[in-house]
């Protein structure tokens, strides 16, 4: 749990909005300054028209060198004679000035390219990185068919109108703005060439307030405007909504034998309350129940670290340890839960239980992550945590879903520590479901929960489906 200016942050969620990569050839005006002696010949004579002589004494030229420099820019096109004999500007020249008395700037037209993202929704310009963000581990965003169809016209025209931004931002050639007095302009596009679609990862933190009431999101700095994107977010988590399951978690606690937990909720059990929550903390500290209650999900950096000083020094101390300790169990138990992984936290975390089960030398404890699944013929779900989970298929198995109703996940060390996660749904009050459970290391909690889980994967929801279906990576093969 993160807490932030009174309000506390109770998931954390990625987004996944459409976004294209562009090759974009396009001319531009830049302004560059003229030599020394050039420039002040001109901004003298913009002054006022002199003769040649007025302009000798004025530099301390000789006549040699006040003809070199006159003849020069005689040639050049940029000074001739009046009707008075005095030198005056011509018009190319009148064109390096906009007002009396300031640095003449020439224009010159150039060619250049460029390789830019933008994203589907607002055609804000992401960056020239060629990022290899995969639609996974995340809520995808629907945008406009439109969007995606005339994205070219699209990133022409924004391209245009973001071009000073995108020039300050260093997205574009260095050689765009080497004089620092240099101002250069788009002048027109020649191409918009569309290289790829890909997602823009947008992490949203989901909070409440001290009241436990929900806190407007936050908007997205990479974007010129986020209110399309929230609205699009909105009709997301719209479809993913799901009815008040506060009954069947209330149920869950039971079968643990948790009654803290439900105690942060208020008496409807419509909302929580930080001040419960708080309370309980304050007991907790001072307990030797060797509990700590935590809000958000365990994949969390915060709640992490709570998991880690548990784990930290058990896995030290298996490595000093000569006997043999690598077939304890650490069993992973996913909810059916739409919000449940939508993080690259996740798959961080993953990696980190697998990689640290060994060393060179031993195998410290045997993980296996268990995912949800309807059935053993359910294909469609078995691809999908596949591609969300790989290369890790190896050590996860389907898991025919309902533990528990289906609602609480759990990570269970055998004999050392519980991680128990609760999530609830609470429509009227929160948009997303709300984790929040606790992690123990008190022998009978570990034990209770170790016999809950071992019940359940080693029954069967029916004739030959047993809950445990094996390998994710077996599933549906003969």
């Amino acid at each position: 749990m993160t807490t932030l200016q009174n309000t506390t942050i109770y998931h954390e969620i990625d987004f996944l909005l459409p976004a294209q990569r562009f090759n974009i050839n396009f001319s531009y005006i830049t302004q560059k300054g003229l030599p020394f002696v050039r420039e002040f010949v001109l901004r003298l004579i913009h002054l006022a028209p002199m003769s040649m002589s007025q302009v000798a004494t004025f530099f301390g030229f000789s006549r040699k060198e006040v003809q070199e420099a006159i003849g020069d820019l005689v040639e050049r096109g940029e000074l001739m004679l009046s009707e008075n004999g005095r030198l005056t500007l011509t018009e190319k020249s009148r064109g390096y000035f906009t007002e009396l008395g300031e640095v003449p700037r020439l224009s010159l037209l150039r060619d250049s390219a460029v390789y830019l993202s933008f994203d589907l929704a607002t055609f804000s310009c992401l960056g020239k990185d060629n990022t290899s963000e995969k639609w996974k581990a995340g809520l995808s965003i629907k945008v406009d068919d439109e969007n995606a169809s005339c994205s070219e016209t699209q990133v022409e025209k924004h391209f245009q109108r973001q071009f000073h931004e995108i020039l300050q931002k260093g997205f574009l050639s260095k050689s765009l703005t080497q004089d620092e007095k240099d101002s250069p302009n788009v002048y027109t596009v020649n191409s918009v060439l569309k290289v790829k679609q890909m997602p823009v990862r947008l992490p949203v933190q989901f909070k409440v307030d001290e009241d436990g009431r929900s806190v407007e999101r936050e908007d997205f700095e990479q974007l010129k405007s986020s209110d399309y994107v929230h609205e699009r977010i909105s009709l997301e988590l719209d479809r993913l909504a799901r009815p008040s399951n506060f009954g069947e978690i209330a149920r869950a606690m039971i079968d643990i034998g948790d009654g803290e937990t439900l105690k942060l909720f208020d008496s409807k059990g419509s909302s929580v309350s930080l001040q419960f929550f708080e309370d309980l903390a304050k007991l907790e500290s001072n307990s030797q129940k060797k509990r700590k209650t935590f809000i958000g999900p365990i994949y969390s950096s915060a709640n992490w670290e709570l998991l880690q000083k548990h784990l930290a020094p058990l896995i030290k101390a298996r490595r000093e340890r000569k006997t043999d300790v690598g077939q304890t169990p650490f069993r992973w138990l996913a909810p059916s839960d739409p919000y449940w992984g939508k993080s690259s936290n996740l798959q961080v975390r993953v990696s980190e239980i697998l990689s640290m089960a060994s060393t060179k030398k031993k195998r410290l404890y045997s993980p296996t992550i268990y995912l949800p699944v309807s059935g053993a013929d359910d294909q469609k779900t078995a691809r999908q945590w596949k591609w969300e989970f790989d290369p890790n298929t190896d050590k996860i198995h389907a898991m025919i879903e309902g533990f528990l109703g289906g609602n609480v996940e759990v990570m269970h060390f055998e004999g050392e520590f519980v991680v128990v996660v609760y999530h609830v749904s609470l429509p009227d009050s929160y948009p997303v479901s709300l984790p929040i459970g606790f992690i123990s290391a008190d022998k009978d909690v570990v034990s209770s929960v170790g016999r809950l889980i071992t019940t359940y994967l080693e029954g069967s929801s029916g004739f030959e489906r047993p809950n445990d279906c094996g390998l994710l990576s077996r599933l549906g093969r003969n």
